[in-house]
């Protein structure tokens, strides 16, 4: 199970928006395309069910720290599809905030270069690893440290940017299809289920919904 890997095209862009407890309220046609997950299948679940059972909590935890302080976020993400494939994306993730609480969680996935897969799968792995050893979250967050320091980092966000040569060529290139206005077009907890699946059949005759 989650062996083969399914290849993105770079011009496809995943987006989905989430309530305050990551519950998936809104999905682009190109998120069902891919993960062969339906509309019926994510509406209302944890965004969870699409993440590959083999990500580090590590990661994961720094990713809802900076969320749910209401802070944009890049996060490398191994995500998995209906049928039992896997998927590399990078994600491009807006907290919006209200009284300090997280009202709406908006996330763009896109294709994730072949140079930086290999040596982030590579990471992942051992994260993963040292997780489920027996030395638990608190070593592997030391090793991720030392990861990240020997190559002149202090943070795997700041790893991620450099990546891409900067995050300016990193925002052109998240924001090509789906720009920051159409992400934010419209607040996840202000939708029921009804109101989000007739959005989507609307959408869907667009070209990135």
């Amino acid at each position: 199970m989650f062996e083969v890997e399914k290849n993105l095209e770079p011009d496809i862009t995943l987006v989905c928006k989430l309530d305050k407890e990551g519950k998936i309220k809104f999905i682009n046609k190109a998120y069902t395309d891919i993960t062969g997950f339906s509309e019926k299948d994510l509406i209302g679940e944890s965004h969870e069910i699409i993440q590959h059972p083999k990500m580090p909590q590590v990661v994961l935890n720094s990713a809802w720290k900076n969320i749910n302080n209401g802070e944009h976020y890049y996060l490398i993400s191994k995500n998995i599809t209906k049928n039992g494939e896997y998927f590399w994306t990078v994600a491009d993730i807006t907290s919006r905030v209200n009284e300090n609480k997280s009202n709406g969680i908006y996330i763009r996935r896109k294709y994730l270069p072949s140079n930086i897969k290999q040596e982030i799968s590579k990471l992942y792995d051992i994260l993963f690893g040292i997780e489920n050893s027996g030395n638990g979250i608190e070593i592997a967050e030391k090793y991720l440290k030392g990861w990240l320091e020997e190559r002149g980092y202090n943070k795997l966000e700041d790893y991620i940017i450099a990546q891409f040569n900067g995050e300016k060529k990193l925002r052109e290139y998240i924001t090509t299809e789906v720009s920051d206005k159409e992400l934010l077009s419209t607040d996840p907890n202000e939708m029921d289920i009804d109101d989000i699946l007739k959005f989507v059949k609307k959408k869907k005759r667009k070209f990135w919904f």
